[in-house]
């Protein structure tokens, strides 16, 4: 799904205002690298591979700060699974879109979208050739 929803909702303020602004720039950093991670991975990482990408120490940090949260082994960053959630439901819903347009205009008399015009014309023009 990251194909389809490439990126999340970032804002300065908070990030410059936020308790993260408390926090050393490698845990700062480490924080970044975890939403990238994360967002990547649709949401969906544990606790095992999201320390290997950005250290043990790190991602202890940003759970007692309270930054990510853990259940069981997963990982879960509130803002991102608001956002990813929003975010697919909208993709869902316009590719829903998508489709009935175009069945919409495959079953309308518009001779142009007709397959059977265009099997017709091509037969045609095999038969003068």
């Amino acid at each position: 799904m990251s194909e389809e929803l490439p990126y999340f909702k970032f804002f300065p303020s908070q990030w410059i205002g936020g308790e993260i602004n408390y926090l050393s720039k490698e845990d700062k950093g480490a924080f970044i690298d975890a939403v990238c991670h994360y967002w990547n991975k649709d949401c969906s990482m544990t606790y095992n591979k999201l320390a290997r990408r950005i250290g043990q120490k790190s991602l202890d940090t940003l759970l007692d700060e309270e930054l990510l949260q853990k259940k069981g082994n997963q990982i879960n960053i509130k803002f991102l699974d608001k956002q990813y959630k929003e975010r697919k439901e909208q993709y869902i819903k316009r590719v829903q879109a998508a489709k009935k347009s175009k069945k919409t205009k495959i079953k309308s008399n518009d001779p142009y979208l007709s397959t059977n015009s265009i099997n017709n014309f091509m037969k045609a023009q095999q038969n003068d050739s």
